[in-house]
């Protein structure tokens, strides 16, 4: 059995040193898509960006506002997010928590 969870103290900056983000399987598992956790705190804001293909957030932790095209909605620990290719779409976390969600594209 291979067992991994987000560790802060592990995890490397990304999108531009805007937020912490490390794999989200083990090592050893080789999957179809891509897959990240993204983690912000107190109020920071992941950089704005678009990629050509089909992404979901899942929250995991935390409060914040997720940004997909010209829309913009609260999250919260269970929600799953839909950002469609092409799309500029961002996370924002709110003041005084910590924000982790999952990335998974393909």
């Amino acid at each position: 059995m291979n067992i991994s969870r987000f560790d802060k103290n592990t995890a490397e900056f990304g999108h531009n040193d805007t937020i912490l983000a490390s794999a989200v399987l083990p090592d050893n598992m080789t999957a179809p898509f891509g897959h990240a956790w993204g983690y912000l705190e107190n109020g920071n804001e992941m950089e704005g960006h678009t990629h050509p293909t089909n992404e979901v957030y899942f929250v995991f932790a935390g409060t914040g506002t997720v940004v997909v095209g010209d829309e913009r909605a609260k999250v919260s620990c269970g929600d799953v997010i839909e950002i469609p290719p092409n799309a500029y779409h961002t996370m924002i976390c709110d003041e005084n928590t910590t924000f982790l969600w999952c990335a998974l594209w393909w």
